[in-house]
C-alpha cells in the first residue's frame, strides 16, 4: 500500500513519546495521513467470565480516547501539515493491531524490553511477524548523535532484494548513506569470539562482492544522489546486522517465513535482528 495511512500504535508507556515522534517524522517523509491507535480491553477479573461480574462501566474506553486526543493535540502542534486521526480499539492488543493495520502503508510500534534482557517484547514480536503490512519497531534514539546510515542485509533472495529496495527508499528520504551487508557464516563460533564482524577484502569475496556491487549500482540509478556502501563480512548474518546496528538509526530486514503462513512469518535471521538490534528495525514486505 502506498496511499494508506501510517498507523502509530501507542500504549502510554515510557517509549510511547519516542514512538510517536518517529512515526510522525516518517509520515511527513511519506506525505501520508496518520492514524493514532490504542488498544484497550476490560481486565479479565471483571468480565462476565472472570472472577467478578462487572457492576458498571469502567471507563477504560474513555481513558484510552482521552489519551489519544492528548497525543493528537501534541502532534498537531508540532506537525501542523499532517492529517491526524485517532481510534481507540477494543480487544486483545495483537489481533486488534493486526486488524487496524489492514490497508495501512506502515505500522509503527514501540519496542518494550523484557526482563530477560531481550529488546523485543512478546506483543511487538507477534505484531512484527504477522502484520499484513510493513512494521517499524522503534527503539530509543542515541541522544543527539548525527544520523547514522540505513543498514540492510542481502543474500540474493527475493525477500532480501525487497528489503534492499525498501532500505534504499528509507536512506534516500533521510539523506543518509545506505549500507548493504552480505554476511558469510564461515567463522567458527562468531557469537563467542568477537564483537564486530570480520571484513572480507573485495578480491577475496569473489562473486558475492560483485553481485552486491551490482545491486548497489542499480539502487544508485534508481535513487540519484544516494550513497551506497558495500560490506562483505565473515559472520552469521543476524550477528553482523545486530553489530552494525550500533552505529545505525535503522536496520531493514525482509520477511520470508516458511510453512502454512508463508510470507506472514519472520525468518530466523530477521527475528534475531529484531531481538538484538540496537537501532530501530523496519520489517519490509513485498508491498513496502
Amino acid at each position: 500500500m502506498v496511499d494508506g495511512p501510517v498507523v502509530i500504535a501507542l500504549d502510554g508507556g515510557a517509549h510511547s513519546a519516542h514512538t510517536l515522534q518517529w512515526g510522525l517524522e516518517e509520515a511527513e517523509r511519506r506525505d501520508a495521513d496518520v492514524l493514532l491507535v490504542r488498544a484497550w480491553q476490560e481486565p479479565y477479573e471483571v468480565t462476565p467470565w472472570g472472577w467478578y461480574a462487572p457492576l458498571g462501566a469502567l471507563g477504560i474506553d474513555l481513558e484510552a480516547q482521552r489519551y489519544l486526543d492528548a497525543q493528537k493535540e501534541h502532534a498537531a502542534a508540532h506537525h501542523p501539515r499532517l492529517r491526524i486521526q485517532t481510534r481507540a480499539i477494543q480487544g486483545a492488543v495483537v489481533p486488534a493491531l493486526l486488524a487496524v493495520a489492514e490497508g495501512a502503508q506502515l505500522l509503527v510500534i514501540g519496542s518494550s524490553g523484557r526482563p530477560d534482557g531481550s529488546r523485543l517484547g512478546s506483543v511487538t514480536g507477534h505484531v512484527a511477524a504477522h502484520a499484513p503490512v510493513p512494521v517499524a519497531v522503534v527503539r530509543q534514539a542515541p541522544g543527539d548523535a548525527p544520523a547514522g546510515p540505513v543498514i540492510v542485509g542481502v543474500d540474493g533472495s527475493a525477500a532480501s532484494l525487497v528489503a534492499a529496495r525498501t532500505a534504499a527508499r528509507q536512506a534516500h528520504s533521510r539523506d543518509v548513506p545506505l549500507v548493504l551487508v552480505h554476511a558469510r557464516p564461515t567463522v567458527v563460533d562468531p557469537y563467542g569470539t568477537h564483537d564486530a564482524p570480520a571484513p572480507v577484502a573485495p578480491d577475496e569475496a569473489g562473486a558475492a562482492h560483485h553481485a552486491v556491487a551490482r545491486l548497489a549500482e542499480d539502487l544508485q540509478q534508481e535513487h540519484p544522489g544516494l550513497r551506497v556502501e558495500v560490506e562483505v563480512v565473515e559472520d552469521h548474518p543476524a550477528h553482523a546486522l545486530a553489530a552494525r546496528s550500533r552505529s545505525s538509526d535503522l536496520v531493514v530486514v525482509g520477511c520470508r517465513g516458511l510453512g502454512a503462513f508463508r510470507g506472514m512469518l519472520l525468518g530466523s535471521v530477521s527475528h534475531d535482528v529484531l531481538r538484538n538490534a540496537s537501532s530501530s528495525v523496519l520489517v519490509s514486505r513485498a508491498a513496502a
